[in-house]
C-alpha cells in the first residue's frame, strides 16, 4: 500500500515538473521572510541567491543526482526544480553542517509553497515559526585491558550503558534559530531503586543568529566545542560560551569564548561549581586551498590549569608538575583523495607558572577514513556513514601524539573514547589527549535505516614515561555500540 501511495505521489509530480521545464511565467517574488504565493510555473531569475545556496549544498554531497556544475548559471531553473531540489536536501538535513543546515532552512521558507504542492513531507515548510523534535537511543558495551599499575579490569554493570536524548530545534525566523538537547543516561542493568537515569539535564542549548551588528552569524549558549582545529581540541557536551563567524571572501574567521571546565570553589556543596568556570578563548581562520584541500590556522589562550599528584589522578598524565595557564597556536588540513579523507592537526602551546614540566610541549593527531561526505573532522565528532542508508559501511583509522599539557585539560578532543575507572591511574576517560600516543580504530555500519552500529577500539601507551615514573603501557580498550535515531 505505502509503495503504491508514493508511485501516485510522483505520477502526480513528475508531469508538473517536466511542464516546469518547458513554460516559463512571471518571475517569483524574491521576498523570503514572507514567502509570498507565487506562479506555479515560475522561473527563478539569473542571480538569485537560492543558485549560489543550491550549488553549495551539491558540492558537498547533500544533494543526490546533482554536481555543483548544474546550478552555475548555465540555464533558468524553475520554481518546482528548485523545490526537488531542496526536498532531497531536507531529507539530508542532520548530515550537514551548520552552515548547510542553515542555506537549507532557508530555502525551505523560499520555496515553501511549492513544497506544499509537491507534497514534501517536511515540517520546515512553514514560513513562520517553525519547531521539531527528534530522538536519539544508545546502547553501549564496554571492555578495557589496563596495563598501568594500580588499575582496574571493567566488571558487571560497568561494562553497559544506555543514553536517551531528545532533541529540540525551531526557527525563530529567517535570521534566528534555536536548538536544546535533552539527555538522559545509566548503566545498564544497575537501576538503583529508581535514582539511575532519572536525572535528565540540558546537555545543548543555543540560540543562533545571523547578520548581527554585521557580523555572519553569532553563537550563544551550551554546544559542543567544535569551533577550534578538526577536532584535537574539542568536547561533546557542556560548553557554555559564546561563538562568532564572520567571511572574508573564501575565508572564514571564527572566534569563541567557552567555558570548558568548572573550578569547583563554591562554598555551598549543594549548589555545585561557583560559576566561575575556566575559560579557553580562540580565534581561528579556515578556508579551502581547491575543491580537495581544506586548511585552519588560529590561536588560543586557556586559563585552565594543569596539576598532578603521586598517584597519577591528577588533571595531567603524569606523577610530577603543574603549571597555571597555557596558550598557543595550532593548524591543520584536510584532503579528500579519491574514496578516503586524510585530515591533520598540529599544535604547538607555550606553559605559564610551569614546574617539573617541559614548558613548550607539543602534539599532532591525524586520521584517515572513509566518510568523505561527512564534515572533516576526526571521529567521534561526526558519523561515518548516512543513517538513513542501509547497509552503508565506514571505517577510521586515527593516530595521536602529545605532549603533557599540550591540550589544556576538559578541551582533548579524544578524551571520552575509553571507559574506566575514575580511581585508576592515567585514566584515558578524561585524559586521553595528554602525554598519550597510540592508534584508534573505528567501524560502522547502517544495519537498517535510522539504526547505526559501532565498534571501535584503541591501544595507547604514555609518551613521556619520565613524568610518570616509569610506566608506559596504559593498554587495550574497545567498545561496540548500537544507536538508533528517530
Amino acid at each position: 500500500m505505502e509503495k503504491m501511495k508514493n508511485t501516485k505521489k510522483w505520477l502526480a509530480i513528475v508531469p508538473l515538473a517536466l511542464l516546469s521545464v518547458t513554460m516559463a511565467g512571471t518571475p517569483a517574488l524574491t521576498n523570503t521572510v514572507q514567502a509570498a504565493p507565487v506562479q506555479s510555473f515560475g522561473d527563478v531569475p539569473a542571480g538569485h541567491w537560492a543558485y549560489e545556496a543550491v550549488g553549495k549544498l551539491a558540492k558537498a554531497g547533500l544533494v543526490d543526482g546533482y554536481g555543483d556544475q548544474s546550478f552555475k548559471g548555465d540555464r533558468t531553473l524553475s520554481r518546482y526544480e528548485f523545490a526537488f531540489v531542496v526536498a532531497k536536501a531536507m531529507d539530508k538535513f542532520e548530515k550537514a553542517d551548520e552552515d548547510n543546515q542553515q542555506l537549507i532552512d532557508k530555502l525551505s521558507v523560499e520555496f515553501a509553497a511549492e513544497l506544499n504542492r509537491l507534497g514534501a513531507r517536511v515540517a520546515k515548510v512553514e514560513s513562520k515559526t517553525n519547531t521539531w523534535i527528534a530522538g536519539e537511543t544508545r546502547v553501549r558495551y564496554f571492555g578495557n585491558d589496563p596495563k598501568a599499575p594500580n588499575t582496574k579490569k571493567l566488571h558487571g554493570s560497568d561494562n553497559f550503558d544506555f543514553r536517551q536524548r531528545i532533541k529540540f530545534q525551531g526557527t525563530i525566523n529567517e535570521d534566528i534559530s534555536w536548538m536544546a538537547r535533552l539527555s538522559a543516561s545509566s548503566k545498564f542493568g544497575n537501576y538503583n531503586n529508581g535514582s539511575e537515569g532519572t536525572n535528565a539535564s540540558f546537555d545543548l542549548l543555543a540560540v543562533t543568529a545571523k547578520n548581527v551588528l554585521g557580523i555572519d552569524r553569532v553563537r550563544i549558549g551550551r554546544f559542543p566545542y567544535d569551533n577550534f582545529t578538526h577536532g584535537l581540541f574539542g568536547k561533546a557536551v557542556g560548553v557554555d560560551g559564546i561563538r562568532i563567524d564572520e567571511g572574508f571572501g573564501k575565508v572564514t574567521f571564527t572566534a569563541s569564548v567557552n567555558n570548558i571546565k568548572g573550578n569547583g570553589t563554591a562554598t555551598n556543596s549543594s549548589t555545585g561549581d561557583s560559576g566561575d568556570a575556566n575559560t579557553l578563548t580562540t580565534a581561528q581562520l579556515s578556508g579551502k586551498a581547491s575543491d580537495t584541500l581544506g586548511w585552519k590556522a588560529g590561536y588560543y589562550w586557556s586559563d585552565v590549569p594543569g596539576g598532578s599528584n603521586s598517584g597519577g589522578t591528577g588533571s595531567l598524565n603524569t606523577n610530577i608538575g603543574s603549571f597555571t595557564q597555557s596558550k598557543g597556536w595550532a593548524a591543520g588540513f584536510d584532503v579528500k583523495l579519491g574514496g578516503v579523507v586524510l585530515i591533520g592537526d598540529y599544535v604547538a602551546t607555550s606553559l605559564q607558572g610551569a614546574s617539573n614540566l617541559p614548558t613548550s610541549p607539543k602534539g599532532w593527531a591525524v586520521e584517515l577514513s572513509s566518510a568523505t561526505k561527512q564534515q572533516p573532522i576526526f571521529f567521534s565528532a561526526k558519523y561515518l556513514v548516512d543513517a538513513k542508508k542501509a547497509g552503508d559501511f565506514g571505517w577510521s583509522v586515527a593516530y595521536r601524539k602529545l605532549d603533557a599539557g599540550a591540550i589544556p585539560s576538559g578541551a582533548g578532543g579524544f578524551d571520552a573514547q575509553a571507559v574506566g575507572y575514575p580511581s585508576d591511574r592515567y585514566s584515558t576517560f578524561v585524559k586521553g589527549t595528554d602525554n598519550i600516543e597510540g592508534w584508534f580504530v573505528a567501524l560502522q555500519n547502517t544495519v537498517s535505516k535510522n539504526v547505526i552500529w559501532t565498534i571501535e577500539g584503541q591501544d595507547l601507551k604514555i609518551k613521556n614515561t619520565d613524568l610518570t615514573g616509569g610506566v608506559g603501557k596504559l593498554g587495550t580498550t574497545y567498545m561496540t555500540k548500537l544507536e538508533f535515531f528517530y
